[in-house]
């Protein structure tokens, strides 16, 4: 059966489509992606891959989802495209709270919620894809990251106004308090990105998001719905 290399969003290298799955290299943290997906499926998730083993080439295999995995960020996305981010965001965190996978931690997290990261259907998304970076967390933790990405917050967004009623928004439908916390777990994020990027010597990266940064604490009080 013939391989289709898979683009859109942020594909890792070397992901192929096979027929019906999704073909991938193994990586560092695959075991934890293994037995978080099947946790996910035992609980009844139905927003994420499944694992399905390995191919004859080693690679890991999953379930593919069918539809469209967004290349860029878009500052326009509509209300109704955010509150059902939100809401698909807090049933992966509803499913994995308290389970053995979390440890002492709240709950797994995704540590990369991008838009990017899911996959949508006539608009609006329906799965998560892209596990390689999950983890026992914090929701607010992963959350703060989602909202950055999903709002695009910063230089390239709408006005701090419209986007602290967007963040009312997005935190309503996850069932959270929108207040000062949600706003420093949004800084908190974006200042350890700047970190990782810098560690990898990726400094024009990291001077991008760091703009991010600073346009995100210059405006804080603004931001808080």
């Amino acid at each position: 059966m013939d391989e289709l290399r898979l683009h859109g969003g942020r594909v890792t290298e070397g992901v192929v489509r096979v027929g019906d799955t999704v073909r991938r290299p193994r990586k560092a943290n695959s075991a934890f992606v293994r037995d978080l997906l099947s946790y996910l499926q035992e609980q009844g998730f139905d927003g994420a891959p499944r694992f399905l083993g390995a191919d004859e080439l080693g690679r890991e295999t999953f379930s593919y989802l069918p539809g469209e995995v967004p290349a860029e960020l878009d500052p326009d996305l509509s209300d109704q495209v955010l509150v059902n981010a939100a809401r698909l965001i807090r049933r992966f965190h509803d499913a994995t709270a308290g389970s053995q996978l979390a440890g002492e931690r709240e709950t797994v997290c995704h540590n990369d919620l991008s838009p990017c990261n899911f996959v949508f259907r006539e608009g609006h998304p329906i799965g998560i894809i892209d596990f390689d970076a999950a983890a026992p967390g914090s929701r607010l933790g992963d959350l703060g990251y989602a909202i950055f990405l999903w709002l695009n917050l910063g230089t390239d967004g709408r006005d701090p106004d419209e986007q602290a009623r967007r963040i009312q928004l997005l935190c309503e439908a996850y069932r959270i308090s929108a207040d000062r916390r949600v706003v420093n777990a949004i800084l908190d994020a974006i200042a350890s990105n700047v970190k990782r990027l810098e560690d990898q010597g990726r400094h024009a990266d990291a001077d991008w998001w760091q703009r991010q940064l600073d346009w995100v604490a210059q405006h804080h009080d603004e931001l808080e719905p």
